[in-house]
């Protein structure tokens, strides 16, 4: 060997020893020094700030207990995966440690004891769900698997539900809308489990408003983020002043001045509301026994307060087109009844704005004869946005008149349905000013000073107040509760539940909470039919091309080693 091979060859050694080295160093620093480049244009890989400020103030260490174990097919794997990088993710960011560990409800070995494990866990409401496993040599099966974890604290434990079951979405874009998911999930839990103060919100009584079962659902949804009362508002003007936010669940009877006022200097003093209104009424029992009901205009004595605040009911109710469905008995009175799903145009489905936190990646919400909304007066330091809204293909039936069933059916759609786009929802922020500017308080109440200008508020105003109600069933086991926004002939659940939960956390001002509900991650997915179309040439190439380049890393460096050693 040639001196001047010998000293390239010396110096390769050392170059090669060196990068061994600093590979070496990289690996024991990376340990404990965790960072991330996420290189994705929406942050897929990575935390949002609010979710990384809240586990950094965690209080307690918490243990996360995964059910999603076991033979899991290729979806569940990856959920599964996914989960675990989502907390080990968190645990870098928090001031205590977060440990996960793995339980399989399948690893009984025998059935008694499988069953057992399966029971124990729906008693605590860990819902389980059946897949269609493909075996070896094409065999189908069945497995039952939970898709849920446990965020376990000192103090407390909060289940979260993985993946919902969900007759829209189904294999892998059901598991890419639960991973898009999977950090408000978890981070919502950790906020609750580390809640240290306790926000109360209060549903307004005694003016025939919704009973508690026919708002239990939403009570339900709610009671996750605060104490929710429910209660009549008395004659002491600061009675409100205790609670976040109030509701009023659609009311059937006038409210009387002392309410009025009582509700007007809550707003004053800064509290938020959440109106739930009918600008007209009509009989159910009528309308299903004959077919038939009068609609007449509904005044509880709220228009004035709300004209103030910007905006105004209308005594009408809205048809649309787009709308649910409802079963009608379309047999001849001396056949046996036979029941047919017809479009039911009183029951419209609202379209969400996609630009504001309520509603921006809200599903479709489900309303029942709803009214319209004016936006109204000369509020320039008002910001008022509509939140939801009816079609292109609308018609505003406008009380006094008749509902009749079959006139609704034979429409002829083109000439009726003429009206577009007609707000059913409005949310409004600003400085309000009181209806009791220069008038003197109601006798009777007690109040030290009329407040006459608002401290910075919100306010949302939705013109239905059946979007909160859930309806109740009589079965042969008792009274059972559907789920709000839950459609029997679709069997879909609308959005009617998070619409709610949304306004309040929007009026209570918790804006860390509505940014992780909203955020949504655009899982850009291949083409399915290019694919197939283009498989055998990707095989090709991922197999031929690692060999190719290996032949030719091989033969440039056998040459280069025969012309070191050969000088």
């Amino acid at each position: 060997m040639s001196k001047q091979g010998f000293i390239r060859n010396n110096f390769v050694s050392r170059v090669f020893c060196l990068v061994s080295l600093i590979v070496v160093l990289v690996l024991i620093f990376t340990k404990t020094l965790f960072f991330r480049l996420d290189l994705t244009e929406e942050g897929r890989y990575s935390l949002s700030e609010a979710s990384k400020s809240l586990v950094s103030e965690m209080n307690e260490a918490l243990t996360v207990r995964l059910y999603l174990d076991g033979d899991l097919d290729a979806n569940m794997l990856r959920l599964r995966r996914a989960t675990e990088d989502m907390v080990r993710e968190l645990n870098m960011y928090s001031s205590e440690q977060i440990v996960i560990e793995g339980y399989n409800p399948n690893r009984a070995t025998t059935d008694e004891e499988r069953y057992e494990a399966y029971a124990e866990l729906e008693q605590r409401g860990l819902r389980g769900m059946s897949v269609t496993v493909r075996e070896r040599g094409g065999k189908m099966s069945e497995q039952v698997i939970f898709p849920w974890a446990e965020i376990c604290s000192s103090r407390d434990t909060m289940a979260i539900c993985l993946m919902h079951p969900s007759s829209q979405k189904s294999g892998e874009a059901a598991v890419n809308s639960a991973i898009a998911d999977l950090e408000y999930l978890f981070v919502d839990a950790i906020r609750i489990l580390n809640r240290k103060d306790i926000r109360k919100v209060a549903f307004i009584e005694g003016h025939g408003e919704l009973s508690e079962e026919y708002t239990y659902d939403a009570s339900d949804a709610l009671s996750r983020y605060f104490q929710v009362d429910r209660g009549v508002i008395g004659t002491d003007a600061s009675v409100l002043d205790d609670y976040d936010a109030i509701i009023v669940a659609k009311p059937m009877e006038r409210y009387s001045e002392i309410d009025k006022f009582v509700i007007d200097q809550y707003i004053m003093r800064g509290g938020s509301v959440l109106w739930l209104l009918d600008g007209a009424q009509m009989s159910n029992d009528m309308l299903s026994e004959g077919g038939t009901t009068p609609l007449i205009a509904l005044d509880v004595n709220l228009s004035d307060m709300l004209f103030r605040y910007g905006v105004r009911l209308t005594s009408t109710v809205v048809e649309d087109m787009q709308c649910a469905y409802m079963p009608v008995n379309v047999a001849r009175p001396t056949e046996e009844p036979r029941f047919e799903p017809i479009p039911w145009f009183y029951m419209p489905l609202l379209q969400g704005s996609p630009y504001h936190p309520i509603t921006k990646t809200l599903q479709a919400v489900k309303a029942d004869f709803a009214s319209g909304i004016e936006i109204v007066g000369d509020t320039a330091g008002i910001r008022k946005e509509v939140l939801l809204i009816t079609s292109n293909a609308s018609h505003v039936h406008v009380a006094p008149s008749e509902i009749d069933v079959m006139g609704a059916i034979n429409v002829e759609p083109k000439e009726y349905f003429t009206t577009q786009y007609v707000p059913i929802a409005v949310a409004l922020e600003g400085k309000f000013e009181s209806i009791y500017k220069h008038r003197m308080a109601p006798a009777g109440v007690r109040v030290d000073k009329i407040v006459d200008k608002s401290e910075p508020t919100r306010m949302v105003v939705v013109a239905d107040g059946d979007i909160i109600r859930n309806d109740i069933e009589q079965h042969r086991e008792g009274l059972m509760l559907v789920p709000l926004g839950y459609d029997r002939v679709t069997r879909q659940t609308h959005g009617n539940k998070d619409f709610i939960l949304n306004a309040m956390l929007y009026l209570t001002d918790d804006e860390g909470v509505m940014q992780l509900r909203n955020r949504r991650v655009d899982l850009r997915l291949l083409n399915r039919a290019v694919v197939e179309s283009q498989r055998n040439v990707w095989i090709y190439i991922n197999t031929l091309l690692p060999m190719f380049l290996l032949v030719v890393f091989g033969v440039v460096f056998i040459f280069m080693r025969k012309r070191n050693y050969t000088k």
